[in-house]
C-alpha cells in the first residue's frame, strides 16, 4: 500500500516537472525514478544488506528510493544528498527525521568532504550527457574518480559514470551499491574503464537489463539496467548474474564467471553467449573489410538529383552516383545501366578530385561553389577538409549495410549494390578481402539477410531508446556458419 508522504511526492513531483522544459531535464539529468521500480530495486538491494544498515542515497530527488526503502523497512539509516534546492526541499519535508537525513548539496562536493563510509547506496544518478558539463566540472569529477576508484574515464563519459565511481568509493568493505543506469555503460567505448573495474576491483554481483522496448522512464529515451556491486575484491571463482527482462521475474538468467566477462567487449546482448562461446565457424570478417561511407559536411549542397545538377550547369564529369539515405530506400539490390548509374536512384554526389584545383574548373561549377552558405563552409568537416569542396575517395562497395535502426524484427539490413554508387556514412560498404565472383557476393548478400534478427542485434550495441547499432568491428565479428 502506498503510503500518503508517497502520495504526495508523487504529486510534487509531477508539479516539478511540469515546470521544468525538456531540454532543462535533459541538461540536469532529472528524471525521477517511478515508484514500483524504486521499490523493487530497494527490496532487492535490502535481501543483501543488514537490516540495520546505513544507507546513501546520492541523487534523491523528491526521495522516491527513499519511501521505497521506508516502506521496506523501518530500521535503516538513511542520508540523502540532492543539489537541487527545491527537490530538495520536497524530500526534507516528508522524508526527514531521526533516521532519514536530507542534505542540500552537490554530491561530489559532499564526497570530497565527507569522511563516513556507507553499508550500502542505492541510486538513480543523473543521466546527463557529457557535453552538458563543463571542463572544470570535468576536471574536478575526474580527480575525485580516481581518488575514490583509481579509475580514469574518458571526457565521453557522461555524469552517472563519475557517480558510480565515486559512490562505490563511499562504502565500506563488503558494502553493496545499486544502481540504475543507462544500459549503453556496458557497450560504449567510453565505458571501458567502467567494465574493468567491475571485473577487477569489485565483486559485480547482478546486473539487470531492462528490454528497449520498456522504458523505466516516459520521458527519457534510455534504456535501462540495473547494476548490483558488492565492494570486495573478486575471488578467482566468481560468477556474475546477468538477467534479462522483468526485474523480479527475469525471462533469461545466465552466469559468467568473471574472467571470461572481463574477455568480453560488450556485455549488454550475451542472451545467447553459451551458444556464441561454442561457435567455431567462419565470421564476416574473414571475408570483408567494413567501411563506413562519406561525411559530406553538407548533404543539401554536395548531393542532388542528376537533373537539379544538370539545371545548375553542372555535368556529369563532376558527379558520382550515391544511394539514398536508408529511410528513403527499401530495395534489397540495386542494379545499374551501362554507365554504372544506379537503374533505382538518380541522386548524384558533386565529386571533384583534390589534384583538380579550383581556378580550372568550369565556370557552372565554380559559381556553385562560390554560393556555398556559410553554415556549410565553416562546418568542422569543411574547415579541416583541403580542398574543401573535395569529398575525396568515394567508392562503391558491392554490398552496404544499414548499420543503425530501432526496429526488433529487421534491424539491419544488406544490400547488394550492382551499381558504382557509393553512400554516405548512414551505410556500412563491405569490401571484399579474398576475389569473389558476382555470384558469390550474390550468395553472400542472401546469407547475410537470413541472419536472425537476434544475432544482428546481440552482435552490435544498444542506445536510449531502443537505437541500435553495428559498428565496424562489430559487423566484422557476425557469424555467417561455415
Amino acid at each position: 500500500m502506498v503510503s500518503n508522504n508517497e502520495t504526495i511526492r508523487q504529486h510534487e513531483q509531477v508539479a516539478f516537472d511540469s515546470v521544468r522544459s525538456q531540454e532543462e531535464r535533459n541538461k540536469c539529468g532529472q528524471f525521477a525514478t517511478p515508484y514500483e521500480l524504486a521499490k523493487t530495486i530497494a527490496e532487492d538491494l535490502l535481501s543483501r544488506i543488514p537490516s540495520s544498515s546505513h544507507i546513501l542515497e546520492p541523487s534523491c530527488g523528491t526521495g522516491s528510493f527513499i519511501s521505497a526503502l521506508s516502506s521496506v523497512s523501518d530500521s535503516l539509516k538513511i542520508t540523502g544528498i540532492e543539489k537541487d534546492s527545491s527537490l530538495s526541499a520536497i524530500a526534507q519535508r516528508l522524508w526527514a527525521s531521526d533516521s532519514c537525513h536530507i542534505i542540500n548539496t552537490d554530491f561530489f562536493d559532499y564526497a570530497s568532504l565527507e569522511p563516513e563510509r556507507f553499508d550500502a547506496i542505492i541510486s538513480n544518478p543523473p543521466y546527463s550527457r557529457h557535453h552538458h558539463l563543463s571542463q572544470s566540472e570535468k576536471r574536478f569529477y575526474s580527480q575525485l574518480a580516481v581518488s575514490f576508484s583509481g579509475v580514469s574515464l574518458s571526457g565521453l563519459a557522461g555524469l552517472h559514470a563519475y557517480f558510480l565511481l565515486v559512490g562505490t568509493g563511499m562504502l565500506k568493505t563488503g558494502g553493496v551499491g545499486s544502481w540504475l543506469i543507462p544500459s549503453e555503460l556496458f557497450s560504449v567505448n567510453y565505458g571501458k574503464p567502467i567494465r574493468t573495474f567491475l571485473t577487477e576491483n569489485v565483486t559485480l554481483e547482478r546486473i539487470h537489463f531492462f528490454d528497449s522496448e520498456n522504458l523505466q522512464f516516459d520521458d527519457a529515451l534510455v534504456t535501462s539496467c540495473v547494476t548490483v556491486i558488492k565492494k570486495e575484491k573478486p575471488t578467482d571463482d566468481v560468477v556474475a548474474t546477468l538477467t534479462y527482462g522483468d526485474f523480479r521475474a527475469p525471462r533469461k538468467t545466465i552466469h559468467i564467471p568473471l574472467r571470461e566477462l572481463s574477455s568480453l567487449q560488450k556485455w549488454q546482448h550475451l542472451e545467447d553467449y553459451e551458444d556464441r562461446k561454442d561457435y567455431s565457424g567462419r565470421v564476416l570478417g574473414d571475408y570483408f573489410k567494413a567501411k563506413r561511407g562519406i561525411a559530406t559536411g553538407g548533404n543539401s549542397f554536395f548531393i542532388k538529383t542528376r537533373s537539379e545538377w544538370h539545371s545548375e550547369g553542372i555535368t556529369d564529369d563532376w558527379l558520382s552516383p550515391i544511394l539514398p539515405a536508408p529511410r528513403f530506400f527499401h530495395l534489397s539490390k540495386v542494379t545499374s545501366d551501362d554507365s554504372g548509374w544506379p537503374q533505382e536512384s538518380d541522386l548524384a554526389l558533386l565529386n571533384i578530385p583534390r589534384t583538380v584545383e579550383y581556378t580550372i574548373l568550369p565556370a557552372p561549377l565554380r559559381e556553385y561553389l562560390d554560393g556555398c552558405p556559410e553554415r556549410i563552409r565553416e562546418s568542422y568537416i569543411l574547415r579541416h577538409r583541403s580542398p574543401w569542396y573535395s569529398i575525396g575517395d568515394a567508392r562503391s562497395a558491392p554490398i552496404v549495410c544499414t548499420y543503425m535502426s530501432r526496429s526488433d524484427k529487421n534491424p539491419f539490413r544488406f544490400i547488394r549494390n550492382k551499381s558504382d554508387a557509393t553512400m554516405t556514412n548512414t551505410y556500412l560498404g563491405l569490401y571484399p578481402q579474398i576475389p569473389m565472383s558476382e555470384e558469390e557476393l550474390d550468395d553472400m548478400c542472401i546469407r547475410l539477410n537470413s541472419i536472425s534478427s537476434d544475432v544482428l542485434i546481440n552482435g552490435g550495441r544498444e542506445y536510449g531508446g531502443g537505437l541500435k547499432k553495428l559498428e565496424p568491428c562489430e559487423l566484422m565479428s557476425l557469424p555467417i556458419g561455415n
